[in-house]
């Protein structure tokens, strides 16, 4: 009977002890809120749950949310977008009166490749946006109507008024337009403040200042070019129809535009040189002074007297009609060459009317004749001669004259010289007009035709 006791006792003892040591069940992790728990004034978990449910269902980032509330404690379930939308919601249930602690069993849903959602919301953002845009556009389309009248009229009668002071119609209508430019800027700056880019455009002003520099030296020669067109209006250092050498290039003036100045040569080549080159090299205007002095060598004989030579060359280019008296013409001595006596001869010729290489062709010819009329040689240098069927010699006649051949009289002007008018003028400008570019700017001098 004892032992039936015995082993009783110690069954419940081993019962006691294993129940005593058994595992304890894992317990979830609570996160109490900052809230002082209120026994006396309570609110309701329906109502907790409601309003959390409302709040979290409106900011649209969530899926499935559920929200359960058992006193006080706020459990929390559902599909969030991102761990931020998880934590947000957390702490906004935190913050809500009553709440004593928060349990967290949103899961954050994998990001879909091919979710098209995000782009389809972000077009109807834009749609919503674009239409509430549409008057503000409007009324900036409005100012820039507006602006482009004032600016119109402005430069009408900026123009009316310069033109009676300016006579030059490029640099009238650049200063016009300078008149202008503030009324468009004006409209402009009004624009962008109805259209809320103004810090845009001061930022795009200011941040592309680099971009500005390299824009700046990429058209570097086009502003050249234009300066120089307005510096060639204004100064006029050459007109229309003049005859001028510049750059190793010669020939009359046809055109000036903003890119560059057309010349015609002798030749009728079209030569397009740019303002900048015209501007920065010596400019020779062959016509601006009628009057062109013209130059050529005679060679006389060591025998011969240079004083008589000189004033034979000097009365025989004074009796010639197309060679002017002021300035007076000039002989010379130049050199002393091998078998000669060089002698420079200087005339000059009014250029506009006589084609001063047919003048000078014909000063050559009278005088060659004066020379050999007169007896003075012109000798070739000097160097060995050989005769190879000997010398023919010819004997005094009865008259006492040499046999050599009379020189002939030569004309002032011949066939090939034709009047020594200045026709090669004429020629280019008839040219000119009758073979004009096919691209041609506004000619900046042409109230000069």
């Amino acid at each position: 009977m004892m032992k039936s006791t015995l082993c009783c006792y110690m069954m419940l003892f081993l019962c006691a002890s294993a129940v005593a040591y058994q595992q304890p069940e894992p317990e979830q992790v609570l996160k109490d809120s900052d809230q002082t728990i209120d026994v006396s004034n309570t609110v309701q978990d329906q109502a907790i749950a409601q309003r959390l449910h409302n709040i979290l269902t409106s900011s649209g980032q969530f899926k499935d949310i559920e929200i359960r509330v058992e006193e006080g404690i706020v459990f929390l379930s559902g599909e969030s977008q991102s761990p931020e939308y998880k934590t947000w919601a957390e702490k906004l249930a935190q913050r809500t009166e009553g709440v004593i602690a928060v349990i967290n069993q949103i899961t954050v849903s994998a990001d879909n490749a091919w979710d098209l959602q995000p782009a389809v919301d972000e077009t109807v953002s834009l749609y919503h946006d674009f239409v509430r845009t549409i008057p503000k556009i409007m009324i900036a389309l409005a100012i820039l109507l507006i602006t482009w009248l004032f600016a119109k009229l402005t430069f009408a009668m900026a123009s009316r008024v310069l033109s009676q002071r300016i006579k030059n119609p490029f640099v009238m209508r650049l200063m016009a337009r300078s008149m202008a430019l503030p009324v468009v800027i004006i409209g402009l700056y009004l624009v962008l403040q109805v259209t809320g880019l103004t810090k845009l455009a001061l930022t795009l002003l200011g941040g592309t200042g680099l971009m500005g520099i390299i824009i700046g030296l990429a058209f570097r020669d086009i502003a050249e070019n234009f300066l120089a067109s307005i510096l060639i209006s204004i100064q006029r250092p050459f007109k229309i129809n003049d005859y001028i050498k510049v750059d190793n290039t010669e020939g009359v003036v046809q055109s000036v535009t903003t890119r560059g100045t057309v010349i015609m040569t002798l030749d009728g080549n079209h030569i397009h040189i740019p303002n900048a080159t015209i501007y920065k090299n010596t400019i020779i205007n062959v016509t601006a002074n009628p009057k062109i002095r013209e130059q050529f060598t005679v060679g006389i004989g060591y025998d011969d007297g240079i004083a008589k030579a000189q004033q034979i060359a000097v009365d025989t280019i004074s009796a010639h009609p197309a060679v002017l008296d002021d300035p007076p013409a000039q002989v010379l001595v130049d050199n002393l060459g091998a078998a000669t006596v060089n002698l420079v001869v200087y005339f000059w010729v009014d250029g506009v009317k006589n084609s001063t290489s047919k003048v000078k062709s014909a000063v050559i010819r009278l005088v060659k004749r004066a020379y050999d009329e007169a007896g003075i040689s012109m000798p070739d240098e000097a160097r060995e001669v050989v005769f190879p069927e000997g010398i023919r010699v010819w004997t005094e006649d009865n008259s006492g004259q040499a046999g050599a051949s009379k020189t002939p009289d030569e004309p002032l002007n011949n066939e090939a010289e034709d009047n020594l008018s200045n026709q090669e003028m004429a020629n280019i400008q008839q040219q000119a007009e009758q073979h004009q570019l096919s691209e041609q700017g506004q000619n900046l001098i042409q109230d000069d035709l």
